[in-house]
């Protein structure tokens, strides 16, 4: 009988859910701002049958001096992470002369598998319905099969080879797994990573493998990106205790919060999420199947790096990033803290990074100004005049401890269950 009840109760969420999500799906296609769309000025086909959709920002004066730059969010969002807010990164680095690319990971926007299942899945996304294989992809196959279709999609596009990879959270994470496995590995010629950690300096977080574990329940049964999406115009008491994983309500605009839950939310993929239980619990990422600690093997990794941290960051701490950015066998490494003690208006949380109405003015800068440093050519392009305090932007400095052959080394996995 009690079951009875969950099946009545779940048919019910899911006959509302027929009856009023279409609208709300179908607001991200025709909202007047290319900035809160999927990427649709193109697709990237992966090797293993998906289509990912790309969004091309051309900048007024192009500098050809400089390599494309590739923008990668994170698991349960959309590529509108980078672009929900005002002066938001790829302005800034098209105002700087790049050719700025940002695509929607699988299971995201409008990228979907090619052929029937995707045409089956493109009208279960109008619903509360989960899609067909939704939870069967993982963090191994986007850097297998994804990245490199994007950077053949760059090529084709401008005829450059190399490009600048930007990622945030698993954005830069799975970039770690690229830069280790791939043979095309030399065609990052630069990485940022934001928020972006492979190694945890406190484990297990015992609360975010409860909140991850949760979550995979949850998405078995109800798609968790389209439920979300009516939080854009109200949320209820207690959401804050989730929240506050992602950004701090305090550097972060309402109007932001509201874009986040209306347009960039989306289904984090089942797969996805159990590779990272692992991580929570032992301190190191795996790939899927833990046959290949990613972590242990940062030392293959020499393409010049960023590491960003927010000193408020839940999901990727900066001891976490320093013990990251150490076990990195890159000659050219820095990190950059971003939090009072560093000079800052605020402590920056997971998201403040790309979305605190002052990372405009704190963060981009001196980030767009390390990738600049790093150019194959004679920059060209001119300053860019967005904001009046970015003439002289702080920039927070690497620690010199960072360099240090006394820097804590990765964790050995020995002891990590294979399951």
């Amino acid at each position: 009988m009690r079951d009875g009840r969950q099946v009545l109760r779940f048919l019910g969420i899911c006959a509302i859910g027929l009856a009023v999500m279409p609208g709300c799906a179908s607001m991200r296609r025709h909202t007047s701002t290319p900035d809160h769309r999927p990427c649709t000025d193109g697709f990237a086909y992966t090797k293993d049958g998906w289509m990912l959709g790309v969004r091309h920002i051309r900048p007024a004066h192009p500098d050809p001096g400089k390599l494309p730059i590739v923008l990668c969010h994170g698991l349960g969002l959309n590529a509108t992470f980078w672009t929900i807010t005002n002066s938001h990164l790829p302005e800034q680095l098209a105002a700087r002369g790049y050719e700025v690319f940002l695509y929607d990971n699988r299971g995201s926007g409008e990228s979907a598998r090619v052929g029937r299942v995707g045409k089956i899945n493109a009208a279960l996304r109008q619903t509360l319905f989960l899609e067909w294989g939704d939870g069967t992809w993982n963090v191994d196959e986007m850097a297998l099969y994804d990245v490199p279709a994007i950077l053949d999609y760059v090529k084709q596009e401008t005829g450059q080879e190399r490009v600048n990879w930007v990622g945030h959270s698993l954005g830069g994470m799975l970039l770690f797994s690229f830069l280790e496995l791939s043979p095309d590995a030399g065609r990052i010629a630069n990485f940022v990573g934001m928020g972006s950690t492979i190694i945890l300096a406190d484990y297990p977080q015992k609360s975010m493998l409860n909140a991850n574990r949760g979550l995979r329940k949850l998405t078995s049964v109800v798609s968790t990106g389209r439920l979300g999406r009516p939080l854009m115009f109200f949320q209820p008491p207690g959401l804050d205790k989730i929240d506050q994983f992602y950004y701090t309500s305090s550097v972060v605009d309402k109007q932001t919060v509201r874009g986040f839950y209306g347009y960039t939310l989306e289904d984090p993929g089942r797969s996805a999420l159990r590779q990272l239980d692992p991580y929570l619990e032992f301190g190191h990422f795996l790939s899927a199947d833990r046959k290949i600690d990613y972590a242990a093997r940062l030392g293959e990794v020499t393409t010049p790096t960023l590491l960003v941290a927010g000193e408020a960051d839940i999901m990727s701490d900066v001891p976490s990033t320093k013990l990251t950015l150490a076990g990195l066998g890159s000659v050219d490494k820095s990190l950059m803290r971003f939090g009072r003690s560093d000079g800052h208006i605020a402590d920056y949380g997971h998201c403040d990074l790309v979305w605190s109405r002052n990372a405009s003015k704190e963060i981009f800068p001196p980030m767009i100004d390390w990738l600049d440093r790093r150019q194959p050519g004679l920059a060209l392009a001119t300053p860019q005049q967005l904001q009046p305090a970015q003439a002289t932007p702080q920039q927070p400095q690497p620690r010199p401890a960072l360099a240090t052959p006394q820097e804590p080394q990765p964790r050995p996995v020995l002891a990590i269950p294979r399951n």
